[in-house]
């Protein structure tokens, strides 16, 4: 990796106009017989939500992504690994409610992150929702955590994320079936898996292509 590896990939996320989109989403997404398991085209009363992809420096020039552990106590998705994000308010854009809930679950502030780009949109077929995700370079870290969402905050370099060795196969029931869900261990109580792991890919996908970009120069 050269000296300015996240400079290089934020520069190249600005000027990319081509999103893979569910190619890369279904990559990750959970299977029945290497079909996938859902139909994830929206329904037109679905729910929106936005998250916060944070990027930051890693070791020896890696790059981190800074993913939390949902607090374990939550009805909804307890103890799952996820962005910063949540439900969009009326009278708030998109990207607004991507700051302000980064901003309530780890304490980073939105003067605390350069916007960089937007990814495809995600539907999550069980909870009606999609996803808007952003991405932004955390420019210093002084995580606050909400404890009452959020029960540990930590960052995963992107060279784990992106060799396919780390990637499992576990199978698990699923609406009465028995499904395949590409996961990454992380150590953590749950395993980073679903609409977070469908998520990552696109930005997996598109890391890729910068890293091939770099050797065309």
């Amino acid at each position: 990796m050269n000296a300015n590896n996240l400079v290089g990939f934020l520069d190249f996320l600005r000027r990319n106009k081509d999103l893979p989109g569910s190619d890369s989403h279904f990559k990750l997404a959970p299977k029945l017989n290497n079909v996938t398991f859902r139909n994830f085209k929206p329904r037109g009363d679905a729910k929106l939500s936005s998250v916060m992809i944070l990027l930051a420096e890693g070791i020896a020039d890696d790059i981190n992504v800074v993913l939390t552990v949902r607090n374990h106590k939550l009805k909804n998705h307890g103890g799952q690994i996820s962005f910063p994000g949540g439900r969009i308010e009326l009278e708030e854009t998109r990207l607004d409610a991507a700051y302000r809930e980064t901003m309530e679950e780890i304490g980073v502030a939105r003067c605390d992150i350069e916007f960089i780009t937007e990814l495809s949109p995600l539907y999550v077929p069980p909870s009606n929702n999609t996803i808007f995700p952003y991405v932004g370079r955390l420019k210093s870290r002084g995580f606050a955590i909400n404890q009452s969402e959020v029960d540990e905050v930590f960052e995963v370099p992107i060279s784990f994320l992106k060799n396919p060795g780390n990637i499992i196969l576990e199978s698990r029931v699923m609406d009465n079936s028995l499904v395949t869900i590409p996961c990454w261990d992380l150590q953590k109580p749950e395993k980073l898996w679903g609409a977070t792991a469908m998520i990552l890919s696109e930005l997996l996908y598109l890391y890729t292509k910068y890293e091939e970009s770099k050797i065309d120069l």
